[in-house]
């Protein structure tokens, strides 16, 4: 995977199940915050999405479990833009332990633009020119 987008995180302590590892449904909370800080790097910000009135939603996520990151590890977490529509895009990310680099989890969340009535909608053209264009040209440009 290409690392065009960046986010880091420190395991906490509540994320953690009975078996002392990160719950498999915290990786959607991981998920969620790689995306704000992608679009914050890129000058975007979730009060663009009021003014715009449509918004991203997510309609499908997929996350393959590689290994266990447990308190305290410090995760890596990149991503990119690998495909888009009119009205959606789809974000994939790898998530790294920082300290040995091993991979422990891989992920694609799918997006769709919606208005007021949650009707898809195309996706506003400072989105698409600031966060999906150039993130899809360099995935490929490889």
């Amino acid at each position: 995977m290409k690392n065009n987008l960046i986010s880091f995180h420190k395991v906490m302590s509540y994320e953690l199940d009975s078996w002392g590892h990160v719950n498999n449904a915290i990786y959607l909370n991981y998920l969620e915050k790689a995306r704000n800080d992608f679009m914050t790097q890129k000058g975007l910000n979730f009060k663009k999405f009021s003014e715009w009135e449509v918004f991203p939603v997510l309609s499908r996520s997929i996350i393959e479990y590689k290994k266990p990151a447990f308190a305290d590890d410090e995760l890596i977490i990149n991503g990119h833009i690998s495909n888009y529509t009119a009205a959606s895009f789809t974000l994939q990310y790898s998530i790294t332990k920082k300290d040995t680099n091993i991979i422990i989890a891989e992920a694609e969340t799918f997006h769709v633009f919606v208005n007021k009535k949650n009707r898809p909608t195309r996706i506003p053209e400072e989105f698409m020119e600031k966060f999906i264009k150039p993130k899809l040209s360099d995935s490929f440009g490889e």
